[in-house]
C-alpha cells in the first residue's frame, strides 16, 4: 500500500501532537512488555505485542509523519519552509514544535522557528 505523504503547516502539525504523544506512550508500554517477556524467556504473547508495535508505527506513518527515532520520540512533519522542502522537527519531551531542518541537515541541523521562517500554509 502506497502512502501519500502530505506536507504540514504548523497549525496542522500541532493538532497531531496530543495523538502522537499518546501513540509514543503506547509504543513504550508495549516495548516494555515485550522486553519483560523475552527476559523471562516467555514467548507467549510476543507475536501479538509485536503486531501492536507494527500497528502503532503504521498509524503514525500513514498520516505522513516520519519516525526518526521512536524510542527517543523524535518525529518529523514534511513541510515547505522558505520555499524549500523541509521538516518540522519535534521530540515528545518538547511542549511544542519549535524547530525545523532541511532534508540534507538532519537533527543536528535543527533551527529554531522564529518570525523570519515562512512555513507554507495549507490554506
Amino acid at each position: 500500500m502506497e502512502v501519500e505523504v502530505p506536507y504540514y503547516d504548523l497549525e496542522e502539525a500541532r493538532k497531531l501532537l496530543p495523538w502522537l504523544r499518546e501513540k509514543h506512550r503506547e509504543y513504550l508500554e508495549v516495548k516494555t512488555q515485550i522486553e519483560e517477556k523475552l527476559l523471562r524467556g516467555v514467548q507467549d504473547g510476543v507475536k501479538e505485542l509485536t503486531e501492536k508495535v507494527d500497528e502503532i508505527v503504521r498509524g503514525i506513518t500513514e498520516k505522513g509523519v516520519l519516525i526518526r527515532d521512536i524510542d527517543m520520540g523524535l518525529f518529523d512533519f514534511p513541510a515547505v519552509i522558505n520555499g524549500r522542502p523541509a521538516y518540522l522537527c519535534w521530540k515528545v519531551d518538547e511542549s511544542d514544535i519549535m524547530y525545523f531542518h532541511y532534508p540534507e541537515e538532519g537533527f543536528r541541523g535543527r533551527k529554531r522557528i522564529d518570525e523570519r521562517i515562512e512555513v507554507l500554509p495549507l490554506r
